[in-house]
């Protein structure tokens, strides 16, 4: 009989079952199979490859039994040394945040992937509409693109709920030139089809005019921004309300610089 100074331990034989058929493979990628190593002592090989299976959540463990003798009485110590039991528990945090890391750079990498296209897809609608706003601009994965008119800059953008077209003012700490703005804001809104916002972003070093597409527009496309077959839906109507809010916004701003 053998006994164990640290832990008991039952030794039956394996038994993988038939060799052919389809019970042949062996899937080692699951959470309910694991390997089991007990031998007196490792090679760097051995330890090396253990220690690659685990990085790649296969379930492997080293033991070091080692046979000693006292009296008439046979002892095996056997101690688990891959992975350590006090380090158990932190490896596998450490695993799981490196997933969650992993799963983000997947998630970021699709996202850019899918701005870029969705811009291009904007570009190329305003070329066929002989829209020239975004001729010298190239598309970045970025939730907004657009261009500068002096220290203002028109944009497209795509927000948390929905989508907008603005004009933008980035260093506009003292509010000066949406205030500026302001004194023609019942004419822009008078000769702009669908209500114009006004945001002095109060405590922030910029300011924003915006429109956003109405809820009656937003409630007809197919699906979300995820959605690619809902990108030409987007894109028309990022063109109407561009052309519609350049043409009503800029020439007050136009008049706005040269007063300032």
């Amino acid at each position: 009989m053998l006994h164990n100074s640290k832990q008991n331990i039952n030794l039956a034989p394996l038994n993988f079952g038939p060799t052919t058929g389809e019970y042949y493979k062996l899937l080692l990628n699951r959470n309910d199979q694991r390997m089991i190593f007990v031998a007196n002592n490792y090679r760097k090989e051995v330890t090396s490859t253990v220690l690659w299976l685990l990085n790649h959540d296969i379930q492997v463990q080293c033991f070091r039994a080692t046979p000693y003798s006292m009296g008439d009485d046979m002892f095996l110590q056997v101690e688990q040394i891959i992975p350590l039991p006090e380090t158990k528990e932190f490896m596998i945090d450490a695993k799981e945040k490196e997933k969650e890391e992993q799963e983000k750079s997947k998630t970021v990498e699709q996202s850019e992937i899918q701005l870029l296209k969705f811009w291009n897809v904007l570009k190329s609608k305003l070329a066929e509409n002989k829209l020239d706003y975004l001729d010298r601009v190239g598309s970045k994965p970025h939730y907004s693109i657009g261009f500068w008119k002096g220290r203002g800059k028109f944009a497209f953008c795509i927000g948390r709920l929905t989508y907008r077209v603005e004009l933008y003012f980035s260093d506009d700490t003292d509010k000066a030139l949406i205030d500026a703005m302001a004194n023609f804001k019942s004419e822009i809104q008078a000769k702009h089809n669908g209500t114009i916002e006004w945001e002095r972003l109060e405590n922030k070093k910029a300011s924003r005019i915006k429109f956003e597409m109405p809820k009656e527009e937003l409630d007809k496309l197919h699906g979300r921004f995820a959605v690619e077959e809902t990108w030409y839906q987007i894109a028309d109507w990022y063109v109407s309300a561009m052309n519609c809010f350049y043409k009503v916004i800029y020439p007050y701003w136009e008049k706005v610089q040269q007063q300032n």
